[in-house]
Formats: C-alpha cells, sequence, structure tokens
C-alpha cells in the first residue's frame, strides 16, 4: 500500500501543524514504506471495529474508529504534490521539532479522491543528541557520529481511511490530532452547573472545580446526558450505590460530593455506571470503560 511513499512529517513547536518532506535515500525510503505496512497490520488486521464514543478503552483485539474524521487539506495536498513539499531542514540556524511522522498514498476513481495514511507520533526519545556519544559500529569498530539525526519506529499509531481515524489507543492517537470535537467533554459552564445541581452537595466547590480534568469532564458530560441526577433522587441513588459496594452520603436530601479526588472519582464513576459489584467475588470495582452490549 505504502510502496514508494514519500515520507512526511507534521512539525511541533512555533512551526505547528505544518507539513515537511523528509528526503531519505531509496533504499531507507523503501524500508520506512515496508514497516510502516506491517504496522498496519498490527494495528487493525483481525480485530474488532468499534465506534470511537470517549467512554471505552479497547482490548488487545479490538481498535476505535473516529467517524467522520477531518484530515488537514495540508496532509491531502502533500500527498498529492510531495515533491512540492517544502523539505525538512534547519530553520534559523535549528532543526524544527516534530510532532509526528506519516505516510501517505492517494487513489481516485469515478471523480472521487481516496486518502489512505498511517501516522506515527514522534517522541523526545526519537531525537538523536548531539550532545551525547553516539557510537555507531563500522569496520569492527565504534566511531562517534556528530550529526544531527532523527529515529523513526517501526510501529504507527493511528491510519486514516475511507473517512475514519482508526486507532488502538486514544492517549497516543490524540498526540498527533486533537480530538476534542470527536467526543463529549463537559465545558467549564458544564462543571459549574454540575457543581450547582440541586441533587448534589460539595464538599469544596472551588476544588471540585480543580479537579475537573478530562477524565472528569467526560465523566461529568456523560452524566448530564444520562439525565440520571434528574431521573433519580438522592436517596435512590444512596440505595443503587449501597448495592454496588459504595457509601454514598446524603446531606438535606443531596448526594454528598467529598473532597477527596479518589472518592469522587469513584462517586463520578458509579454516577456513570462504571461502578459495580463483581457478581461472583462480591468486590467492588471501578472500571476504566464500557461500552452497550446489542441484545
Amino acid at each position: 500500500m505504502f510502496e514508494d511513499c514519500s515520507v512526511m512529517i507534521i512539525a511541533a513547536g512555533a512551526h505547528a501543524n505544518e507539513i515537511y518532506r523528509l528526503d531519505v535515500d531509496a533504499d531507507t525510503q523503501k524500508d520506512i514504506c515496508s514497516a510502516f505496512e506491517t504496522a498496519l497490520g498490527d494495528l487493525i488486521t483481525d480485530k474488532t471495529r468499534i465506534k470511537f464514543d470517549g467512554s471505552y478503552k479497547p482490548h488487545r483485539d479490538e481498535f476505535l474508529a473516529v467517524e467522520n474524521f477531518q484530515l488537514a487539506d495540508k496532509i491531502k495536498d502533500a500527498i498529492r504534490d510531495p515533491l512540492g513539499v517544502t523539505v525538512y531542514e534547519k530553520k534559523d540556524g535549528n532543526f524544527l521539532e516534530i510532532k509526528a511522522v506519516f505516510l501517505g498514498k492517494r487513489t481516485e476513481a469515478d471523480d472521487t479522491e481516496k486518502f489512505k495514511v498511517a501516522f506515527q507520533r514522534f517522541r523526545k526519545e526519537q531525537y538523536i543528541s548531539t550532545s551525547w556519544f553516539n557510537l555507531f559500529f563500522t569496520d569492527d569498530t565504534f566511531h562517534r557520529e556528530k550529526n544531527f539525526g532523527i529515529s523513526i519506529s517501526d510501529n504507527i499509531d493511528c491510519f486514516y481511511t475511507e473517512g475514519e481515524l482508526q486507532f488502538s489507543s486514544f492517549f497516543f492517537a490524540r498526540q498527533v490530532f486533537d480530538l476534542g470535537d470527536y467526543y463529549r467533554s463537559a465545558t467549564d459552564q458544564e462543571v459549574e452547573c454540575f457543581a450547582g445541581s440541586d441533587k448534589l452537595s460539595l464538599e469544596n466547590v472551588d476544588n471540585f472545580k480543580g479537579m475537573a480534568n478530562t477524565w472528569n469532564r467526560r465523566k461529568i458530560a456523560m452524566i448530564n446526558d444520562s439525565k440520571v441526577l434528574e431521573n433519580y433522587s438522592a436517596n435512590e441513588i444512596k440505595d443503587l450505590a449501597y448495592e454496588s459496594g459504595i457509601i454514598v452520603n446524603i446531606k438535606d436530601e443531596k448526594v454528598v460530593i467529598p473532597n477527596d479526588k479518589e472518592q469522587v472519582k469513584i462517586i463520578l464513576g458509579f454516577l456513570d455506571e462504571e461502578a459495580y459489584k463483581g457478581p461472583f467475588s462480591r468486590n467492588t470495582y471501578l472500571a476504566n470503560s464500557k461500552r452497550k452490549v446489542s441484545n
């Protein structure tokens, strides 16, 4: 699929999301294309596709798919005309920061373009530091290489095809793309409204808002969407929590949200149906994701 594809770079830092072509010799290009082809098979072949909604962490035999993903025009243009892309080189005496490496193939049928693009996030350890002693073995002796260099690994983190982005790790994929528009996360206003709910009694409102990280915001958004606080009284929530082995305190007919990060996580997880009692061990568990089973 990726044979003869040019190796491209997405820049980070001051030149964020600009696209550059990495000039490599023919043998190196062939090897990188082959490695990405193999990595693509490892990412999706013989695995179950799960529609991404921000609430499910896939198993090893599954991958996530963001439907209707909008691939940047800059990336498409680079694949259409790789030789027209600026070469990756020094700017103002320094090499640009790298966000990701990608290879892409374009096809056309019935006046419709299709793109298949494999992306690898770029990590700090992939820079070959010139301040260290980089030793390479040649003619029975190690020789120091003083030039700047980068290392490209033999894996990919996400794959674009047929209008969707596929990946197995949301954490890695979001290092390449901003995926915030593709899953529900509570806004500051939603967090504010949630904290002021007439079904909740917060021990420390400001601390709760300060704990509104990505995970908590996703839970708050899902709780709001499910309308669980509208449909159940505080006492009903307390009784259901007790059945799951979770202690929920009530004050003035409101669910108490304690000033403790772990307890907040447990209660939010329960309200989003991710805390449960094991049917056999009777132990209480907090799941890290969930997916509705079709009946």
